[in-house]
């Protein structure tokens, strides 16, 4: 059985940062940031770290947050996209310049999101001037190096490829046993060393969906009142892990299908409880097996914000514990999700 462990609720966030041959680069390119205390110093070159969601990015530029709290401000992508869309349609001047010159740092993350909104590119690439001038690093986060971001204008890469390109890979089969260690250690849970290996011989995933198949695996020895075993884990390795190529269509369409309503609804504008609920879930799900931003959930599901999807997920994380109707229904879709 596991022994008492320390609060899981803030997720991976709470666990510190490990260095692994697939981060070190990046890594040593927040550290070198972080510790420059010389504004001055920062040299005028924008910072770009790529690499699949769940490997870390966000967690790097929290590092730089807490080094530089009082002087660097994070954007996310689709709101600087929203905020130039709004201006746009009511015909006003937008210059963000005036709002981050004051910065050391500001970090734009997941521009790969601005790759459908030309106007927002080409403000952001105005910016990054601007900023250079005024000694403001810009470090910004996406999932593909420039020359894979579909759609992105050139005068953006062009900005991006003239900075510094540092990438976050998926942890190897070494690099996994390091990073399961190291989140058993920090959260106080028990497993056998048999186990950390054979869950990292077969599963190339990121930290984040790693930490996820440990905690659930953890639970699972919880419930059944047993110690974790071997056993234990290829049982839920067989029937627990959702294919890696798994989608939030895919997630909708299972979640739709177990509860009876119509794909459309769901991603209509609908508010009404018999489609709601049913959003709510699908938004849950999709947090949970694809590790996508909240925003870009959002984004599936009728263009909704990024506050709306953690809203969603939050109240049914928090039902889940008193409703097991809903357990079962969730417990079905998944198993459909399975058979993708």
């Amino acid at each position: 059985m596991s022994r008492p462990r320390k609060s899981r609720a803030s997720g991976s966030s709470s666990v510190p940062f490990l260095v692994l041959d697939e981060n070190r680069l990046a890594w040593t390119a927040v550290e070198s940031i972080s510790q420059d205390e010389d504004s001055a110093a920062l040299t005028p070159e924008s910072m770009l770290i790529y690499g699949p969601s769940g490997c870390g990015k966000s967690h790097l530029c929290d590092l730089l947050v807490r080094a530089r709290e009082d002087s660097t401000k994070i954007v996310p992508s689709s709101e600087l996209a929203a905020q130039v869309t709004r201006n746009y349609k009511a015909a006003n001047t937008f210059d963000p310049v005036s709002e981050y010159s004051l910065l050391k740092l500001l970090i734009l993350e997941d521009v790969q999101h601005l790759c459908r909104y030309q106007s927002a590119q080409r403000v952001l690439a105005t910016l990054m001037d601007e900023l250079r001038r005024s000694e403001t690093r810009v470090v910004c986060t996406a999932n593909q190096p420039p020359a894979e971001l579909k759609g992105l204008i050139p005068r953006l890469a062009n900005r991006f490829r003239g900075g510094l390109c540092v990438d976050v890979r998926i942890p190897g089969p070494a690099s996994r046993v390091k990073l399961l260690s190291h989140f058993c250690s920090h959260l106080q849970i028990a497993i056998p060393q048999p186990v950390i290996r054979l869950f990292a011989n077969e599963l190339s995933v990121s930290p984040r969906e790693l930490l996820g198949l440990l905690l659930r695996f953890d639970d699972l020895a919880t419930q059944q009142k047993t110690m974790p075993n071997a056993k234990l884990a290829r049982a839920l390795l067989k029937h627990e892990i959702p294919p890696a190529t798994i989608e939030v269509e895919d997630i909708a369409n299972a979640v739709a299908r177990q509860f009876g309503v119509r794909l459309a609804d769901m991603r209509s504008q609908a508010r009404d409880h018999a489609v709601a609920v049913p959003r709510q879930c699908a938004m849950f799900l999709s947090r949970e097996l694809t590790g996508n931003h909240y925003s870009k959930i959002g984004e599936y599901f009728g263009g909704r914000s990024h506050s709306t999807v953690l809203y969603a997920c939050n109240k049914i994380h928090q039902q889940l514990d008193n409703d097991a109707g809903l357990r079962q229904q969730l417990k079905r879709a998944r198993q459909m999700l399975r058979s993708v």
